[in-house]
């Protein structure tokens, strides 16, 4: 084998990253000159061969940003420039991927910084997230020809997708609130309460306290990553992290003033978290717990100390709970919507590739079989379907479900769509891309 390190293109980290009689590479991408990278690894390595180890094709995507878009000719352009100068290229990536469950991370560079990774990582690569051929990749073989031969025939055919013929009815619904013991063991205990004093790595945890009397401002300290809070199953809002390390709601006139009259009247402050994604790169990964990690004030009171029921929510699968209909509560009539699982059936008789479209739908997780295929915020974006490859079906009968925490679908319906959707731009996102 052949060690080598791998620095991003400064003098800086060149010179900071590299270890003595180690080989040294670079990466960068398409808006860099090959020619110019190529000068400024001679200042520091004289002789041996022109690396470009991650050569970046494409970017990732953050929620609230727009969709990756690196121009096919530029990536190829830059290619051609790295082989005249006898480079050896690895493409970052070459083939997309997904990021499925909770796996999709995030990025913390400084205090109050904090973006998270989408559940796509199709990464706008020459071979999209479902395998199928772009013109990227058309261009990137056009360059390659020029120095190897190619494989005599065709580039295979893209594989079909399946596209559902009717509306999915997502007919099961499981109140979360009103099941949290099919879901959870629940303890009593004080704040802060983490997912790691759990043993708890990703999903969701949920605070709830019995309260009484007259409040007008519920404020958290520390949510990491996203709170949503309600008062009696009132929906009061929510604290994004992606927004705001801290932040205060103010309950509706209507709810404040009707505790104001039953002052002795007991109450549920519900706050359910969830883990947006991990940090995974730089030195704020070892710092970013999950849950509430200060405090949380009731008009100005710090109640950390009071009796909190805390109750972690890996919800890696909702299976269970669909086989124990009988044991199931159901929300009062007429309440206001809580989190829900929302499941529905349909039938599948083939192996082909699709994409769940979860339009009509606001935030959550989505299900399929056994299988967290991942997080939807089509109302954020960029990405709005999720990729479910065949192999996740089974043939004949399938269930797919999701977890609804804002905002259910008025039809309460699903479908499947065989053209994935990873661009969607909503009035005020960031045209950032993620910053690395």
């Amino acid at each position: 084998p052949v060690y080598f390190t791998m620095d991003n293109t400064s003098d800086k980290r060149l010179e900071c990253g590299a270890i003595p009689g180690l080989l040294k590479a670079l990466d960068f991408g398409p808006g860099n000159e090959p020619a110019q990278e190529l000068k400024m690894l001679r200042k520091f390595q004289a002789h041996g061969p022109f690396i470009n180890g991650e050569y970046w094709a494409g970017w990732f995507d953050k929620w609230g940003g727009r969709h990756a878009n690196r121009s096919a000719t530029t990536v190829a352009k830059r290619f051609d420039e790295m082989l005249q100068l006898n480079a050896s290229v690895n493409f970052y990536m070459f083939h997309g991927g997904t990021n499925f469950g909770y796996t999709n991370g995030a990025m913390s560079k400084k205090p109050g910084s904090y973006n998270v990774r989408v559940t796509s990582y199709d990464y706008n690569s020459p071979l999209s997230e479902a395998g199928d051929t772009t013109d990227k990749y058309f261009a990137i073989r056009n360059v390659m020809s020029k120095y190897v031969e190619l494989p005599p025939g065709p580039v295979p055919p893209n594989s079909p997708k399946w596209k559902s013929s009717v509306d999915i009815q997502m007919k099961t619904q499981i109140s979360l609130f009103d099941n949290l013991e099919q879901f959870s063991t629940c303890v009593e205990t004080k704040l802060p309460s983490l997912m790691e004093h759990f043993n708890q790595s990703d999903g969701f945890i949920l605070y709830q306290l019995q309260w009484s009397g007259p409040i007008q401002n519920i404020s958290l300290y520390g949510v990491h990553d996203r709170a949503t809070v309600f008062v009696d199953r009132q929906k009061i809002g929510s604290i994004n992290r992606m927004d705001f390390l801290n932040g205060s709601l103010i309950l509706p006139i209507e709810l404040s003033n009707q505790l104001n009259l039953k002052p002795d009247q007991g109450y549920t402050i519900t706050i359910l978290v969830e883990n947006l994604g991990r940090v995974n790169h730089g030195s704020y990964m070892a710092i970013d717990f999950k849950g509430i990690t200060n405090m949380v004030l009731l008009d100005g009171e710090n109640v950390n100390l009071e009796k909190w029921r805390v109750c972690p929510l890996p919800l890696n699968t909702v299976q269970p709970a669909l086989q124990k209909f009988d044991n199931l509560r159901y929300p009062p009539s007429g309440s206001p919507f809580t989190p829900t699982i929302f499941c529905g059936s349909f039938r599948k008789l083939n192996g082909d590739d699709t994409f769940l479209d979860p339009r009509g739908w606001e935030k959550g997780m989505a299900y399929l079989n056994e299988v967290n295929l991942g997080r939807y915020w089509p109302t954020e974006g960029p990405q709005v379907t999720l990729y479910a490859p065949g192999v996740y079906f089974k043939q004949g009968e399938n269930t797919v479900c999701l977890f609804e925490i804002e905002t259910a679908n008025p039809e309460n319906t699903l479908v499947f769509t065989d053209v994935p959707i990873l661009d969607k731009k909503k009035q005020g996102n960031s045209d950032d891309l993620v910053d690395f």
